[in-house]
């Protein structure tokens, strides 16, 4: 399970001066007509008796509201609900699962800060997102042979290993000029500490080491895999991060023996096809319910769920953009671990 809860406590504000205190009945947000109250979010959090931050108490009221509204979409939708002895059983899963072995239950959760409520709100979750998938599954259509081929040639890059390097320049005049200066003998690894923007490869000479393509984005994607091995791919490749000239070293594809049956495949289609239905359910409820936090508290965003703690005015905290050709998928379900 992905990680969760590394929360940054950025503005050491109590809750009671965000309005209300421990176990407190003051309403933070209302889903619905369903009130959330401070004492809601409280219960879900372990401070440590430390102060906690407005954007940490943000975060759980966003877990709080998304929760609120998934278990009653899936009663509504699906007619899934679930026992109290199966969250607890649930529960029980999670920390087995998740803790060391050696830690209590207590330190288990006090050491993620978070309390029992907390561990069984994801219990309680995991559970409606299994039985949700498993009533898409019985419903989804047999997969045709056109889709399945295409499982099979996905899968085959996925197992692909391609060693490459770039040097990634901002226009296609840079990147030509680049290409006319290899055409002349200069070494690649020294164009690619001199020019590419991608100062993480370019330290090392452009090299990106080996990985499958399925990492990277389509157009860099489709140029590894046809590039020649030894050789400067023969022209630059666009992407969303600039352009870029690609050497690729070695290319390792996977035997007939390594590929996936057609059984396979057809779970696999159907469990992407499964996936995508329950994210398109997931954002289609959260987008729809009638939502409203409280101004102390901050201001909810549907997709991706969140609510985004109030400001003092000071502004947004720039990120430095990712210049990698590698993708990164989201997340959209809480875990603990």
């Amino acid at each position: 399970m992905k990680k969760l809860l590394s929360l940054l406590v950025l503005m050491a504000v109590t809750l009671a001066a965000c309005g209300g205190g421990a176990g407190s009945t003051t309403v933070a947000a209302t889903v619905d007509g369903a009130d959330i109250t401070v004492g809601d979010v409280e219960s879900l959090i372990d401070s440590g008796g430390a102060t906690v931050a407005v954007d940490q108490f943000a975060q759980y009221l966003a877990f709080a509201i998304q929760w609120n509204i998934l278990f009653t979409a899936a009663e509504a939708d699906y007619d899934v609900t679930v026992s109290d002895e199966d969250v607890a059983a649930e529960a029980d899963r999670l920390f087995n699962e998740l803790g060391t072995g050696d830690e209590t239950r207590e330190d288990f959760l006090s050491s993620r800060g978070v309390t029992e409520e907390f561990l069984v709100k994801i219990a309680e979750q995991s559970l409606i997102d299994q039985r949700v998938r498993e009533i898409l599954v019985n419903e989804a259509p047999e997969p045709t042979a056109e889709e399945i081929e295409q499982a099979r040639m996905d899968a085959a890059v996925s197992l692909t290993s391609v060693c490459a390097s770039h040097i990634l320049v901002e226009t296609d005049a840079a990147a030509t000029d680049a290409m006319t200066r290899l055409d002349d003998g200069e070494v690649f690894a020294d164009l690619a500490t001199e020019l590419s923007t991608d100062t993480g490869s370019a330290t090392n000479g452009g090299d990106l080491g080996c990985t499958s393509p399925s990492d990277y984005v389509e157009s860099f994607q489709d140029a590894v895999l046809q590039a020649p091995v030894g050789e400067v791919y023969p022209e630059p490749v666009e992407s969303q991060f600039g352009f870029h000239i690609i050497l690729v070293t070695e290319r390792t594809e996977p035997g007939a023996d390594e590929l996936p049956t057609d059984e396979e495949l057809m779970s696999s289609v159907i469990e992407q096809t499964v996936v995508s239905d329950v994210e398109t359910w997931f954002f289609d409820s959260m987008e729809a319910a009638q939502v409203t936090v409280a101004d102390e508290y901050g201001t909810w965003t549907p997709v991706p769920p969140s609510v985004t703690p109030p400001t003092d005015g000071a502004g947004t905290t720039p990120t430095t953009p990712n210049t990698s050709p590698t993708t990164t998928p989201a997340t959209t379900t809480t875990t603990i671990g």
